[in-house]
């Protein structure tokens, strides 16, 4: 078995969520996150804003709302600490990603203060010019000995603020995991308990881009990025409960470079990106990406054009009962650095298999959860995710390396000769709270009957 948590972490965080769920919002884009307010809001130094604006009660409600989220989507998925990539556009990391504040094994423990981009939840006045925002990071690395940063502008514009437009430059750390396992979660699993599930790289660049909406199902959006990408490696081995040899290396961004300069033209479309529900007892959601750096101005070498599909359902069969269902599909033709490839097993994907075991251009992957829990009384909840609820799960996946990918003009060549006896399968059973569960899952086809014991702090989605 292997032990992704310490039961002390366990214990702290559920003492700080255990609360009542999240509240309807008439606006679903609309959220403010707990670190990522105003630079003027989170020191004070906007007394008499703050006074005019937010009320005693209001705050405490802004608390609340927070607790909530936290208790019923995990520390990072409902963005309650921080949007982050959970709770912003789907291109947000094109752009560094990691958190404010964080631990892991490239930069140990990093200190910093940032005004988020792409969030709908806030409307600038930067010189007196409505509508016009700054946002940035700065901070510093304990271990890496190293300064990150980044600078940016952001303009909304309509009297519905449906668009918004910016740009911004950066030198920072970045990872293509987060759909994996949680930034924050990897944070606590990494500084108590030495798992750092995540790969680090860093991007030293600009961009720009645009994102538009409608109020509630549909959000799309383009932007630009001209990044150079290098490798990191490891700079501490510092846990406090754990075994520092339980830290993998940081691999290479590619076998043949540690730095790679790179153009990438990104496009997404989002339906019901919130996961509003569409009945009382059924919604879903799809998201399609393309990453496109198959031009002269990126490496000769690392030239490639990467597709994602990602699909969600949920619905509610009966009292108390949940079905998840979440579908993957990918292709990537031309020749992209290994960092960029798709990757499947262990946490977050088939969490019976080996960590990244099943590498590939082309994936196909599916994550079926069904839920057993206390049905809840109010509107809009199924289940009481504070109290206790039963999983059951299923996941399937098929990665490979398709040669014909590196010349074709489609990302969807060779998924003909896709079988379903071709699936990997992992089973698995879990018991929890929407904060904290634990699960066990044993792998179908391969590497034996061994299973793998996992605590995690946020649902898999």
């Amino acid at each position: 078995m292997r032990f992704s948590i310490t039961t002390i972490c366990l214990l702290l965080l559920i003492s700080v969520t255990a609360v009542a769920q999240q509240a309807d919002s008439d606006d679903p884009f609309k959220r403010d996150p707990f670190f990522t307010k105003p630079i003027d809001e989170l020191f004070g130094l906007d007394k008499e804003k703050e006074e005019e604006e937010d009320t005693e009660k209001e705050r405490r409600e802004d608390f609340d709302d927070v607790v909530r989220r936290l208790s019923t989507t995990g520390i990072d998925l409902g963005g309650g600490l921080e949007a982050g990539p959970y709770y912003s556009n789907a291109l947000y990391s094109q752009y560094p990603n990691l958190p404010t504040i964080h631990y892991n094994r490239v930069n140990g423990l990093f200190l910093g203060i940032r005004k988020e981009r792409m969030q709908w939840h806030r409307y600038g006045n930067f010189l007196d010019i409505p509508q016009i925002d700054v946002h940035g990071l700065i901070g510093w690395g304990t271990a890496s000995k190293r300064w990150e940063y980044a600078i940016g502008l952001e303009r909304m514009f309509g009297t519905s603020k449906r668009l918004l437009i910016g740009a911004e430059y950066h030198n920072a750390s970045g990872t293509e995991d987060y759909h994996r396992v949680g930034l924050t979660e990897t944070s606590l699993t990494a500084f108590f308990a030495g798992y750092d599930y995540l790969d680090y790289h860093k991007m030293e660049g600009f961009g720009i881009y645009g994102v538009y909406r409608t109020h509630r199902w549909m959000e799309t959006a383009f932007a630009y990025s001209r990044d150079t990408f290098s490798s990191l490696e490891q700079t501490t081995g510092y846990t406090m409960f754990g075994k520092s040899g339980t830290y993998r290396p940081n691999p290479p961004i590619d076998q043949l470079a540690d730095e790679i300069d790179l153009d990438i033209y990104g496009f997404t479309l989002s339906l019901n990106p919130r996961k509003v529900l569409i009945t009382n007892r059924f919604t879903a959601a799809g998201t399609i990406t393309a990453e496109l750096a198959d031009n002269s101005a990126s490496d000769e070498e690392f030239r490639y054009n990467k597709y994602h599909s990602e699909f969600q359902l949920f619905y509610n069969f009966e009292p108390g009962s949940v079905l998840r269902w979440k579908l993957q599909a990918g292709g990537i033709t031309g020749s992209a650095p290994d960092f960029k490839d798709f990757y499947l097993g262990g946490i977050g994907t088939l969490r019976g298999s080996p960590y990244k075991f099943f590498k590939g251009n082309q994936i196909l992957a599916s994550n079926i959860e069904v839920q057993f829990g206390r049905p809840s009384n109010r509107a809009g909840e199924w289940i009481r995710d504070y109290n206790l609820h039963l999983l059951l799960f299923l996941d399937s996946g098929w990665a490979r390396e398709n040669p014909e990918m590196a010349d074709s003009g489609g990302p969807l060549k060779g998924f003909r000769e896709f079988s379903f006896s071709d699936l990997q399968h992992d089973a698995g059973i879990g018991l929890g709270t929407g904060a904290v569960r634990a699960e066990l899952a044993w792998p179908l086809r391969t590497f034996g009957s061994t299973p793998v014991f996992w605590i995690r702090l946020n649902p898999t989605f």
